[in-house]
């Protein structure tokens, strides 16, 4: 098939925002470590240059050392003990150590970013909203206690890593689920091991979650931000929609309407916190009028930055609302929803947002306040990103020698991080100079010289053949200094990046967001971590 039928078939698709997870998706990565753990011992365990650390191997030779062949004193029976300990330890020896060397050595000179999701707890009173596709548990406070103290522990081991101890942190996130779910001392509890373990004095730091928690509920939360030792600090508020109708369809009709949003962006100015909102359009049934009011509210409302999402829901995705066929038959057309998109983004500029990524939208005057974090996300050139807690991602590179990683955190965190189920995938050359176009090109735009300088050769080398299609259906802008999408090149992000990151040659393990769904947390896992 060529170029251009396949773009045609790829925009025909869902547009499901792949460009904002970066390359590869999760389908086309494999294991992290291979499988074959010793039963009842400690497994292998991928570490963030590459490396898989044999743990069973290591803890069977300090038993060697430690455990002396004849000890003066002991019993029979305890001297037995010894032996079959010993035994068991020489045993696991001799099968020999499955440790392989690192990939690539870490540039602590590199800028990095640090993503911590705290649990995975929401509250609506319908499954997941209906659309969420981040796997989630209900609410229950003795279990979260127990989810953030895994997470705390592992952020803390993950920061004594020599590659991460000290190094200097340009953004903070802290979201997934419902992250202002958490008490304030929680939040703290993270932030405590992120002043201990990183350099975060002059990082940006932001708390996501739905308006309501950050009011009467939990009210602390915006003053516990605004005294938190860093440079910078934000909020951003799960809004989705003001209509009430949607919101009482979502189980979302407590969560916060307009008049509760701009309470809290007053609130919060007053604090000197930056405030961000998500609006999702292209609901099942909304009406253009619906989806115009609601960016008139966000306006209103005073927020800083304002992103918009079209729903992603389909067939199979495996949220509740897809497998709703009244529902789904209500979902416009990608031709429809670009018509929408295209109207509510002009609106936005004209109030004064500038687009600086394909979804986010932010007042000119914000200036030096800028949403850091999710520009940096898509800087691979200059940034590397630490995620913690279920389903994190963290992106290690080695752009010099060519290699890379990128590593998926599963829901059992009963394991270390990155071990069992959890997901990777390994950079070579090829796949960086995807990396690079495809998280470039999520800020609207890239350098071309910058390409050149980092790879030793230009774009249109690489991708010509692609940047032709895309040029020629309008998603692209293409002159001698930037590769820019176009405002239906935003829309259509997903093909844009299906096209220039398509790549045959490495099955992954095909796992969907449907399997994530499906990969329910148990609390019990999350004990055993800690």
């Amino acid at each position: 098939m060529e170029l251009r039928e396949q773009l045609a078939e790829r925009m025909a698709r869902p547009q499901r925002h792949r460009l904002l997870q970066g390359y590869p998706a999760v389908p086309a990565m494999v294991r992290a470590v291979p499988e074959g753990d010793r039963r009842g011992q400690p497994g292998l365990v991928r570490q963030i240059d590459g490396a898989v650390i044999d743990q069973a191997y290591a803890q069977a030779q300090r038993s060697l050392l430690r455990l002396s062949p004849s000890v003066p004193g002991l019993t029979v029976d305890q001297q037995a003990q010894v032996e079959k300990a010993r035994a068991r330890a020489a045993a696991t020896v001799a099968e020999g150590d499955r440790s392989t060397e690192p990939l690539f050595e870490v540039d602590r000179s590199r800028g990095l970013i640090i993503g911590v999701i705290p649990h995975t707890q929401c509250v609506p009173r319908q499954e997941a909203c209906g659309f969420c596709t981040f796997p989630h548990d209900a609410a229950h406070e003795g279990q979260r206690g127990q989810m953030v103290d895994a997470v705390a522990a592992e952020l803390d081991q993950l920061g004594a890593h020599p590659s991460l101890q000290g190094r200097e942190v340009e953004a903070i996130y802290l979201g997934g689920g419902t992250a202002n779910l958490s008490s304030t001392d929680q939040v703290s509890q993270l932030l405590r091991i992120l002043d201990l373990r990183f350099n975060i004095r002059d990082a940006e730091l932001t708390l996501e979650g739905v308006p309501a928690f950050f009011d009467h509920w939990l009210s602390s939360h915006l003053k516990n931000l605004a005294k938190q030792p860093v440079a910078q600090r934000r909020i951003s508020l799960g809004i989705q929609t003001f209509d009430p109708g949607f919101l009482l369809q979502m189980g979302r009709e407590r969560f916060g309407d307009a008049k509760l949003v701009k309470k809290l962006v007053a609130k919060a100015r007053g604090l000197e916190l930056t405030t961000s909102g998500d609006l999702l359009y292209g609901l099942p049934g909304q009406t253009a009028a619906q989806m115009d009011a609601d960016v008139e509210d966000a306006i209103a409302c005073g927020l800083d930055q304002i992103c918009l999402y079209n729903l992603v829901l389909f067939e199979g995705l495996g949220t509740p609302w897809s497998k709703d066929p009244a529902l789904l038959a209500k979902c416009e057309p990608p031709e429809s929803l670009l018509e929408h998109w295209l109207r509510l983004s002009e609106r936005l500029r004209r109030e004064g947002y500038r687009q600086n990524t394909v979804t986010n939208f932010e007042r000119e005057e914000v200036g030096h306040r800028r949403f850091r974090y999710e520009v940096a996300s898509f800087s691979p050139d200059r940034y590397d990103a630490l995620g913690v807690g279920p389903l994190s991602l963290s992106t290690f590179l080695d752009l010099p020698r060519g290699r890379g990683l990128k590593l998926l955190r599963r829901k059992d965190l009963g394991r270390p991080a990155w071990s069992g189920e959890d997901l990777a995938f390994e950079y070579d050359a090829d796949d960086l100079r995807r990396l690079f176009v495809v998280r470039s090109l999520a800020k609207v735009n890239l350098e071309l010289s910058t390409y050149a300088r980092i790879f030793g050769r230009s774009l249109t080398e690489d991708f010509g053949p692609a940047l032709q299609a895309l040029t020629a259906a309008g998603l692209v802008q293409l002159d001698p200094q930037t590769l820019a999408l176009t405002p239906t090149g935003a829309f259509y992000s997903d093909a844009v990046v299906g096209l220039l990151a398509a790549d045959g040659r490495r099955p992954g393990a095909g796992l969907h967001t449907r399997d994530l769904l499906a990969d329910r947390p148990m609390a019990a896992a999350y004990y055993a971590m800690g």
